[in-house]
């Protein structure tokens, strides 16, 4: 419905779709143990106790006591401790089913004629009956169709979304509408060929991703040796005669940040991490004890992807660059340019604290040569060399300023980001 508007998708769709969910209920599974959760249930009792007791006071107490009191019950909100880690789930619970009809201009009030699960009518026989509302396993039993072999629109989606990753646009531009009114693939036959490489893999994900980053279009560089002819003929290069250069999405500069610094940890798998953020956004937001930093510092360390992402609220970092609000879609990263991101990795905590252990890893393996240092700090940088000018551009700067904040200069280079 959102991204849809004009396709020929009825009313009865929209609820036969919804009909396969009318048994579905959220769950949390609780990862404690009896004794850690019996004691997490005595404390948060006691200082809950504690609160309820002074609001009850403040009812009848003087501005400045109830000033007084508000102090303590802040102190005494902050000593509560973290909910035990739980798993989101979900499961079929069909005592309490949720009966579906079709609403009359969606009054939930005036309930129309009853639907049961069925797909959409664009993609099956119009003779296709519904299921009964009493079916067993209904969310599997719409899986499956989705991801039949006679249905081969969602493998499209899902390696047009991997092509999206890797070049910055998508053989369809449109990755959240494939209907008439979306974008059509500039290589049709191409998409078909790695759906249907998808599916012989059996849904494998890392062959598809493999296909692609050894390919010669993926591997082939940003110039062109004949720019003027082919920016004439296809300026958007739609048809894939240059590798379009693009900018690092927010977790990948904060990755290549700790990379090159040698910190980023490569640490597989485990939990979570919720690093340090300012105080003053917590506070608008969440309580202390909502906000447990994880207090193993290496942790902080770890690759972006492993990092706790609150819906309403980004790091500030990432969003400097671009990460995407939690609370919607986002089927495709916007790419901006703005004073904050200048302001994020020239004057930004992070950006100066990666930029003084980068020039301590320059030290380290380089001892106190500038003409080594430099050299160095290029290729681990930039991957390269420096040009002649670059080099002499960089020994000339670190006669006058510091290590650090040559390597602060690295990190703002274009070709870093």
């Amino acid at each position: 419905c959102h991204n849809h508007k004009l396709e020929p998708i009825t009313q009865k769709d929209y609820y036969r779709l919804q009909a396969y969910f009318a048994a579905t209920a959220e769950f949390d599974k609780s990862l404690a143990s009896q004794s850690e959760q019996d004691a997490w249930d005595a404390k948060t009792k006691k200082i809950k106790a504690q609160v309820a007791k002074l609001k009850k006071q403040m009812a009848d107490a003087t501005d400045s006591v109830r000033d007084e009191l508000s102090l303590k019950i802040k102190a005494l909100e902050s000593q509560l401790p973290a909910p035990p880690p739980t798993i989101p789930g979900i499961r079929n619970d069909f005592e309490h089913r949720t009966a579906i009809h079709v609403l009359r201009r969606g009054d939930w009030e005036k309930k129309g004629v009853p639907v049961g699960p069925r797909p959409l009518s664009l993609f099956v026989s119009t003779s296709l009956k519904e299921l009964k509302p009493e079916v067993q396993n209904p969310r599997t039993q719409l899986a499956e169709w989705l991801t039949n072999r006679e249905n081969p629109l969602t493998a499209r989606v899902i390696v047009n979304r991997i092509w999206q990753h890797h070049f910055g646009s998508g053989l369809v531009r449109t990755p959240n509408d494939f209907g008439t009114h979306g974008d059509s693939p500039s290589h049709p036959a191409l998409l078909d060929w790695l759906a249907l490489t998808l599916m012989k893999n059996e849904w494998r994900l890392k062959p598809i991703h493999r296909l692609i980053v050894l390919s010669s279009t993926y591997r082939q560089s940003s110039r062109s040796p004949h720019p003027g002819e082919a920016l004439s003929a296809d300026p958007e290069s739609r048809m894939l005669w240059q590798f379009s250069r693009r900018r690092l999405s927010g977790e990948e500069i904060r990755d290549s940040l700790l990379a090159v610094c040698g910190r980023l940890s490569t640490k597989f798998r485990g939990e979570s991490v919720l690093v340090p953020v300012p105080d003053e956004m917590i506070a608008l937001l969440y309580k202390p004890s909502q906000w447990q930093v994880t207090k193993e510092e290496s942790e902080h360390d770890r690759r972006s992807i492993y990092l706790i992402a609150k819906r309403n609220l980004r790091l500030p970092f990432l969003e400097a660059f671009d990460a995407p609000a939690l609370q919607t879609s986002c089927p495709r990263r916007e790419t901006s340019t703005h004073a904050p991101q200048a302001l994020a990795l020239l004057n930004g905590q992070f950006a100066n604290e990666m930029a003084g252990w980068f020039a301590e890893r320059l030290t380290q393996e380089c001892g106190n040569s500038s003409e080594r240092q430099v050299q160095r700090a290029f290729w681990l940088g930039l991957g390269r060399p420096p040009t002649p000018r670059e080099r002499e551009l960089s020994l000339e700067f670190l006669r006058d300023q510091s290590l650090q904040e040559f390597a602060l200069a690295m990190f703002n280079l274009n070709g870093f980001v």
